[in-house]
């Protein structure tokens, strides 16, 4: 050797630890890829999304080998192969002597040269070749006769739709000569907060443990079923972790509120009762449709919207002078009502928060929420008279913030108008004041009260006679004024001098006026409220 020196080159790399890799070549074990006959299979199944097909049938179109099972490492699934010491001949294992390690199984025959000096086959299987026989496993292939193919659903990551779905989908045809499930869901990755995947080297993942520590397994189920529709990568957010955990705090303070105050009676419900086991129903319609669609997020978002606005913000609201009064038919309506809408919401949600759904669950009716079907919808439609009291009761809880009253304040009288015959006692609750209830529409007459002259417009054009005028207008009579007005003229007069004014120099202040009583009108549609001042 004359000289010996360092030379930069180009090194493959493993991916993980970084330690530079020699491909060396080898003798390797080979099955034998059907690239059509794997298409063919992908389009008997139903993918979700649909565009995931797409993805492997382009690998099918681009392998350019087949399939190599063989790995050289020390942990893994045997190769049931021993090569004859003499003549070289490959023995592969019959099925009867499976399953065996030929490292420590000899064959129980001899060679054809009539040797029986094997050497064991040290390679070991490539790990798809277990976990693409999943399918079957868990349709009782080999042993059940009765075998329960093709399965139902495969879900699993975009990342590995060229092994697992594709070596799947090998194994099951060849050997059965079926396609391995109905439908394939295919999921997103979880991204680090910086949007990139989750991942030690990159050190960007988040301990589950650091999740359960503060917020509860829970909080991260929801997390990842509200991440966004079956195929898209979800990125992990401590913001959205806190607000499924103030989810489960509101709906824990609902149960917490409802407990002692509901049960399971039979009772006939009201008009607002009505309105509520209609919603109920359309979450359940809503969700069983997007549950049979994979779309988690939208059925978790309707969840939360019943659950938080339709049963806590607004009925709860209505029915608290009932569940807190003397025992009665409406009282036992809410009672029922509230018991069968928190009930249903465990069910809901128990794919999704099973420990919190079940403590709800269990507490209310002493069995697991596992173990119970998924709520049927039960044909119950929206009562409008109901739905008209909830907008009519959010209007009334508006008109006292408006007016800075606390939400109990009492009022003189509400007169309600409406041709829905509504019911009076839930919105007399929520008013802390007697309601009336009347068909048709009210008769109502705006009286003026005050003239407000307008300096804008006043100043300019008469200066200095501006102060004299403005003392004119006030002191007229409202009624004249408005009269007056209304014919695009206003007449003052000053100091003996009769001066015309345009409309727009005063306004007039009315109060409405209902059966001689000052009331305020909320109008809504189908209905008008007065409320007495």
């Amino acid at each position: 050797i004359f000289k010996q020196e360092p030379l930069e080159q180009n090194v493959g790399l493993c991916w993980r630890c970084k330690t530079p890799i020699e491909i060396l070549s080898e003798r390797q074990w080979f099955v034998r890829i059907n690239a059509e006959e794997i298409k063919k299979t992908a389009e008997e199944i139903e993918w979700v999304p649909p565009h995931m097909q797409v993805r492997l049938k382009n690998w099918a179109d681009s392998v350019e080998w087949d399939w190599c099972i063989s790995r050289q490492r020390i942990f893994a699934t045997p190769i049931p192969v021993w090569y004859c010491r003499s003549c070289g001949e490959v023995l592969v294992a019959k099925e009867e002597w499976l399953p065996l390690d030929p490292n420590q199984t000899r064959p129980p025959v001899r060679c054809k040269c009539g040797s029986d000096d094997f050497i064991p086959e040290k390679d070991v299987l490539d790990t798809w070749m277990d976990s693409s026989i999943s399918a079957l496993a868990v349709a009782g292939w080999p042993d059940r006769e009765d075998l329960r193919m093709p399965t139902q659903l495969r879900p699993q990551g975009h990342d590995i739709i060229r092994t697992w779905a594709f070596y799947t989908i090998l194994r099951t045809k060849s050997l059965e000569g079926v396609r391995p499930w109905d439908t394939i869901l295919v999921n997103g990755m979880a991204l680090g907060e910086d949007g990139h995947k989750m991942s030690k080297s990159l050190n960007n993942f988040i301990r589950p443990e650091e999740v359960f520590a503060t917020n509860g397994a829970d909080a991260l189920r929801q997390w990842g079923a509200m991440g966004g529709s079956p195929g898209n990568d979800i990125m992990f957010q401590w913001k959205e972790i806190t607000a499924a955990s103030r989810f489960q705090q509101k709906l824990w303070s609902i149960f917490r509120f409802s407990l002692p105050l509901i049960a399971k009676v039979d009772a006939t419900p009201g008009q607002v009762d009505r309105w509520l086991l209609g919603e109920l129903d359309r979450l359940v319609v809503k969700a069983t449709k997007a549950m049979d669609a994979f779309q988690f997020d939208e059925t978790m978002k309707a969840i939360r919207g019943f659950a938080w606005e339709t049963l806590a913000d607004n009925y709860i609201e209505l029915v608290k002078a009932r569940l807190y009064g003397p025992d009665g038919q409406e009282k036992r309506a809410a009672q029922s009502t509230l018991y069968r809408a928190i009930e249903t919401l465990a069910r809901l949600m128990a794919p999704f928060t099973p420990f919190i759904s079940e403590e709800i669950y269990h507490t209310l009716t002493e069995e697991s929420v596992h173990v119970q079907s998924w709520p049927e919808p039960s044909g119950v439609e929206v009562d409008p008279a109901g739905l008209a009291i909830k907008e009519i009761a959010a209007a009334i809880r508006r008109y006292k913030a408006e007016k800075g009253m606390a939400l109990n304040s009492p009022l003189p009288g509400i007169v309600v108008y409406s041709d829905l015959g509504l019911e009076t006692f839930d919105l007399s609750g929520v008013a802390n004041s007697t309601v009336e209830s009347r068909a048709g529409k009210p008769d109502i007459e705006m009286k003026p009260v005050a003239v407000k002259p307008q300096m804008k417009v006043i100043g300019p054009r008469f200066k200095d006679k501006s102060g004299r005028i403005i003392r004119a207008l006030a002191a007229m009579d409202p009624a004249r004024a408005a009269q007056q007005k209304a014919s695009g003229l206003i007449k003052v007069e000053v100091d003996g001098e009769s001066i015309d004014l345009p409309a727009e120099a005063a306004e007039i202040e009315t109060e409405t006026l209902s059966a001689g009583l000052a009331v305020d009108v909320l109008r809504l549609d189908g209905a008008s409220v007065l409320v007495r001042r």
